[in-house]
């Protein structure tokens, strides 16, 4: 008779995200074989430790590129990602998410967004009166230390994070990828030297651990996705 193995269930859960993960990361590496992705999979699947081994213990250790870092936090804390070349590819992705989250909606809060309205041929609206459970908004950085995604009143046409539909859908572009808060502040800093946006906030995904350990904190039982556009050269 077979050996019967029993696992506990939340170390078989925490088995599955693990492994969900690195599926996804091997994905992200594959969308893009040249360039931006390229060094993900072999960095997050073992072979970037063979590589260090290779070079030598003494030698100076190789810098994980920005957007290497940011993919790896945002997704290890739960969120949805995905890279598309441009923003038709984009759009076509966010067709097809809406359709299998059964939104019959989306609230755009970003005025820059507005465009993209009639090319989704989904309903949407201007106004956040609670008629649909997904809104879509810009974003000023990407913060590559800790997965976090920076954003203001700008974005959310002044409302508070708390007040936005559950799921979010941020539209973010390559060369807004920052090393930490201090670089996004900046960027915020130079852009808006005239009418400084109110309401600055950094938005973590649902399951990072400053989240989950936060008594109160607006995060909590939200569903973040990130499409990541390529800047045009």
């Amino acid at each position: 008779m077979g050996a019967v193995f029993f696992v506990d269930s939340s170390i078989a859960a925490k088995w599955l995200f693990e492994i969900h993960t690195l599926f996804l990361i091997y994905i992200y590496a594959m969308a893009r074989q040249q360039g931006f992705f390229s060094k993900l999979k072999s960095s997050l699947m073992g072979s970037s430790t063979a590589q260090e081994e290779e070079r030598g213990k003494f030698a100076p250790k190789v810098e994980q590129p920005l957007d290497e870092k940011f993919v790896y936090q945002f997704t290890e804390g739960g969120g949805n990602f995905m890279y598309c070349p441009s923003k038709e590819d984009a759009i076509e992705e966010l067709k097809l998410y809406a359709e299998e989250q059964g939104w019959n909606g989306l609230f755009i809060a970003t005025p820059a967004l507005a465009d993209w309205a009639n090319s989704l041929k989904l309903a949407a609206t201007f106004e956040n009166d609670g008629q649909y459970p997904a809104v879509m908004t810009g974003c000023e950085a990407l913060i590559a230390f800790n997965g976090g995604i920076m954003i203001h009143s700008h974005h959310t046409g002044g409302r508070k994070l708390g007040d936005l539909p559950q799921h979010h859908v941020l539209i973010a572009y390559t060369s807004q990828i920052v090393e930490n808060l201090r670089d996004g502040m900046t960027a915020i800093n130079q852009k808006y030297r005239e009418q400084r946006p109110s309401n600055i906030s950094v938005i973590r995904a649902p399951h990072d651990q400053a989240v989950e350990l936060a008594s109160a904190d607006p995060n909590k039982g939200r569903t973040v996705f990130v499409i990541l556009i390529e800047n045009e050269a």
